[in-house]
């Protein structure tokens, strides 16, 4: 049913009016927008999925129901109120008290309210600093506006590492609250902050970095911090791999030619990590075409292999996806069982 409801351009034309149901009626369900166009979850959620991609909608990371929100950035306010009901009580404490001084250092907060902050993505943005070899994260609440948090951050960091304040450097020396936190830390901690820099105007500078983290990159901004006056800080350049394979295409095209797989004709989708290939495959019937869907991504899932399929029905082609993802064994089950003609090859 669902791929009769796709043939010819439908497939576009059904993104462009859940993208615009979702800024209309966000921030909302995968399985109340597939109600709304009579579909099934797992191919809204693969649309919602292309469209968080695209930039054009949000998703959080607190869930309801085991499923995630999708959101319009013009609705980001809306998120506390819907979320706060499905977290637990540590995690509403530390909701409220960020909320309420729009700024936290780390350092001073509970044990609790560090964990949790860590797994309040939504709403806690984190700022990491590096000041006289001394890491410092700050948590930012996600409406805050980020000129105002700059001025904060400036502010606590200049009573902090002033030699007026008579404030020693701090040290954590709980061995248990450091485990804790460090084992948080892990996979909780990757969210990345909207500040784009901090400018402390005084008389000595010294260089530091603000480091924004993101699932798929590592990115490093210069900032300045204020220098004590009266010592030397040693300068401390860090150094991040951003971990980034800027050459997947030509990995699929080195591929294709091995295989002696002539490319027909190519569309980027997004550069270096999607793109589509109408292709010509030498067989003993003569020449064959194929549509290929070529994609970087850690793992593929039922909604991804389905999209990829339906791209080629509509093209009137069979389907090959390459990509260096996972397949689970779910996602393979359906692609034998509910995909016929679909190949998928995994690049290593």
């Amino acid at each position: 049913m669902v791929l009769n409801l796709l043939m010819g351009n439908r497939i576009v034309e059904l993104k462009e009016r859940v993208h615009s149901f979702v800024e209309n009626r966000g921030p909302i369900l995968p399985s109340t927008v597939a109600q709304e166009f009579r579909s099934t979850t797992l191919f809204i959620s693969a649309l919602l999925s292309e469209l968080v991609t695209e930039k054009k909608v949000k998703l959080t990371r607190a869930k309801i129901g085991g499923s995630p929100l999708y959101y319009a950035p013009h609705q980001a306010e809306k998120l506390a109120d819907l979320l706060r009901g499905h977290i637990g009580d540590k995690h509403k404490e530390a909701l409220d008290l960020l909320k309420e001084k729009d700024v936290l250092r780390d350092r001073d907060l509970l044990p609790f309210e560090r964990i949790a902050l860590r797994e309040l993505g939504d709403f806690a943005k984190p700022v990491r600093l590096v000041i006289q070899d001394t890491e410092e994260i700050f948590w930012k609440w996600y409406l805050f506006p980020d000129e105002e948090a700059k001025s904060m951050i400036a502010s606590m960091l200049e009573d902090i590492y002033s030699p007026e304040s008579k404030k020693k450097k701090p040290v954590v020396n709980e061995s248990k609250v450091q485990a804790a936190i460090e084992e948080a830390e892990k996979n909780i901690l990757q969210k990345p902050t909207e500040i784009g820099g901090i400018d402390i105007k005084k008389k000595q500078i010294a260089q530091t970095r603000l480091v924004k983290k993101s699932p798929e990159k590592e990115e490093v901004i210069k900032v300045k911090a204020k220098r004590i006056k009266s010592k030397k800080v040693k300068k401390k350049e860090i150094e991040i791999d951003l971990n980034i394979d800027e050459h997947f295409e030509k990995i699929v095209i080195k591929f294709l030619q091995k295989k002696k797989i002539k490319v027909l004709d190519k569309t980027t989708i997004k550069k270096e990590r999607e793109m589509n290939y109408i292709v010509s495959l030498p067989s003993a019937a003569g020449e064959l075409r194929y549509f290929v869907k070529a994609r970087k991504k850690k793992k593929l899932n039922e909604g991804d292999l389905l999209l990829a399929f339906t791209e080629g029905q509509d093209k009137k082609l069979a389907t090959i996806v390459i990509s260096n993802a996972e397949v689970s064994k779910k996602a393979r089950n359906f692609m034998a069982k509910s995909l016929p003609g679909l190949t998928y090859i995994k690049l290593e």
